[in-house]
């Protein structure tokens, strides 16, 4: 696949909770530059993000994870925080499923508390992706949660924070585009959590991912075009994304 293609698919992460303004600055310039599709970051740092991406909004969009990155936050938090982001600039949210109840089988809260969420940040204007935390989860309960995602009108499924366990799984990208695909009402997935190579990522889109979140997302471009630094250096957050 082409560099700029590939590129147009990556969000570029920075979710250390140690991140500083500088490193926002540094992340948005890469953003510039390479027209990844958004930057994704924690709340504090979205007004400094979208000031420095504002004349290119249109171009790099600013993702913002929500409930992040536990997903067991009360309901209200998380549509406050949503609230918040897109009042501050934010374009897309990421907000994290409340795992531990789909593991209990309390489909409706999930629902209930996905919902609250898109409420607060309504289609088409932000787009919602739906973190399940397939690390923490079975393949029926992956099933599940991309499914009762949909449903409650996320725009993607997302696969991981990237603090929580093993990350992106070509099995499990492949089994909840399957789940969305069959669902037919545009839902699309995004793959995160250890995607840190042009190979890695390459992989997750042919298994059927729209969206990549990644921290490396610099070198995954630079490998495609035959400029990449040596795999002995480290480009990854604290996050392991």
């Amino acid at each position: 696949p082409l560099p700029h293609a590939v590129a147009h698919t990556i969000d570029h992460t920075q979710l250390s909770p140690s991140a500083t303004s500088s490193d926002i600055d540094t992340l948005c310039a890469e953003a510039r530059e390479h027209k990844f599709a958004t930057v994704c970051v924690r709340l504090p740092h979205v007004p400094r993000a979208a000031h420095n991406l504002a004349d290119i909004k249109n171009e790099v969009g600013i993702a913002c994870v929500v409930g992040f990155h536990e997903g067991t936050y009360p309901t209200a938090e998380k549509a406050a925080e949503a609230t918040k982001a897109v009042a501050e600039g934010a374009t897309e949210l990421d907000m994290v499923l409340n795992w531990p109840l789909l593991k209990q089988g309390k489909y409706t809260d999930v629902y209930h508390d996905i919902l609250a969420v898109r409420r607060a940040a309504p289609a088409p204007k932000t787009k919602l992706k739906v973190i399940l935390e397939t690390s923490q989860l079975t393949r029926d309960e992956i099933i599940a949660g991309s499914a009762v995602s949909d449903m409650a009108s996320a725009d993607y499924v997302k696969t991981s924070t990237g603090f929580n366990g093993a990350g992106a799984s070509i099995e499990n990208v492949r089994l909840m585009k399957e789940v969305v695909d069959l669902l037919a009402n545009g839902c699309k997935v995004k793959a995160s959590g250890g995607v840190r190579t042009a190979e890695n990522a390459v992989e997750m889109l042919k298994a059927g991912a729209d969206r990549i979140g990644a921290s490396a997302g610099v070198n995954i471009v630079k490998e495609l075009t035959g400029n990449a630094l040596r795999p002995n250096v480290s480009t990854t957050t604290a996050g392991g994304y």
